[in-house]
């Protein structure tokens, strides 16, 4: 009888811990569902979740190797854990009227009636070691707010980058030695300034980006001579001491909120104040968002004179290793591995490399799953 009692409360002990780890059994969510695909409608309800934004859920990297044994576990969380995003928080809707940033530029180009014409005595002073700030980071809304500005197609995209994050399967441009593409850019560390143009310049652990932005007057390449650039083509003008950017010709990739396509383009605006350089950004891509989205860019100079902080000049072959393409042959000859070849973990023509990746993920999760392995945490 003894037996049975303790039998019972053992039962009774894990229906509660199950209970208290699954709030709403009968409630589906992106860390118990069987195929997200078929959570469409739930997918812009917080509950989904767990409330979790999108860096939460791609900070859950505990229980998962080999992330727990690296400093990210500070900063992790347990997997399924209940997020803090506030519906709503995540508010990225242009206020603008213009539906084409080609509109959009034309209109703050009128406004500068042609742009002021700076020499090197007029032009602003933005020297200095710039922190950043703000972008299309995913905002303190929960993963719910940002699956409202997708279209159909890449709210699946993104829900799927989600859940693969949230499980420890994280594809990263870094990881295979790939561009990081348009986004990270924003992320100016210095700010080079003179009358016919301004450089902007970031680094990252193993990357680096340059960006040209031409303030002569000469314009975008024209239309025939145009194509895809990683960082895109980037003009602008002078109003005042307020600078005015329009790029076009970006690179489909992945980043901001979401991938996104050929079609992105940007308007881009900013003015320093103080210890302060006070950005504005608005994207146009109708097949990704179903409206115009602006975000804030913030830059605070950095006084510290710790030459320690300095910007770096890295590469991912120095954080990464070498690139998987480069060996050395039988004949002890540099040689590179083509789409293929045993070994070769991308192919040039993949337009969606993260999307192989997760699809493949997905399918490798699943089967280990039905093995009978544990999810994260678990």
């Amino acid at each position: 009888m003894r037996k049975h009692l303790k039998a019972a409360a053992s039962i009774a002990a894990l229906l509660v811990s199950l209970s208290v780890s699954v709030p709403a059994a009968a409630q589906t969510t992106i860390f118990n569902t069987r195929d997200f695909r078929q959570d469409r409608a739930l997918w812009s309800n917080p509950a989904y979740y767990r409330n979790n934004t999108s860096g939460q859920l791609r900070g859950m990297a505990i229980g998962v190797e080999p992330y727990e044994k690296t400093g990210q576990v500070g900063s992790s969380r347990v997997y399924g854990t209940q997020g803090t995003g506030r519906a709503g928080a995540t508010n990225f809707v242009s206020s603008y009227p213009f539906k084409t940033a080609a509109e959009h530029y034309q209109a703050w180009l009128r406004d500068a009636k042609g742009g002021t014409k700076h020499t090197k005595a007029t032009i602003p002073d933005w020297s200095g070691r710039w922190d950043s700030g703000g972008g299309f980071g995913g905002g303190a809304g929960p993963a719910s707010d940002v699956v409202k500005f997708l279209t159909p197609k890449y709210q699946e995209y993104y829900v799927q980058e989600l859940k693969a994050a949230s499980e420890g399967r994280i594809w990263s441009a870094n990881s295979f030695c790939l561009p990081n593409g348009f986004f990270p850019t924003l992320d100016a560390r210095e700010f080079i300034v003179s009358p016919g143009r301004v450089w902007t310049l970031a680094e990252g652990n193993g990357w680096n980006s340059i960006r040209w932005i031409y303030t002569d007057g000469i314009g975008h390449t024209p239309t025939d001579l145009q194509f895809p650039k990683w960082a895109g083509e980037s003009v602008g003008v002078w109003n005042g001491d307020t600078l005015i950017v329009y790029t076009n010709q970006i690179k489909a990739w992945k980043g901001g909120l979401a991938e996104y396509t050929d079609n992105l383009e940007a308007v881009e605006k900013y003015r320093r104040v103080g210890d302060r350089i006070e950005g504005e950004i608005t994207v146009y891509d109708p097949e990704v968002y179903v409206r115009p989205l602006t975000a804030k860019l913030n830059y605070t100079l950095d006084k510290d004179p710790d030459p320690t902080k300095r910007p770096l000049y890295n590469t991912c072959s120095d954080t990464n290793g070498p690139s998987p393409k480069v060996f050395m042959d039988a004949n002890g000859l540099l040689n590179e591995r083509i789409p293929g070849d045993p070994g070769f973990d991308w192919s040039t023509a993949d337009t969606r490399p993260w999307g192989t990746w997760f699809n493949e993920s997905d399918r490798r999760y699943r089967a280990y799953l039905q093995k009978g392995g544990k999810p994260p945490g678990r």
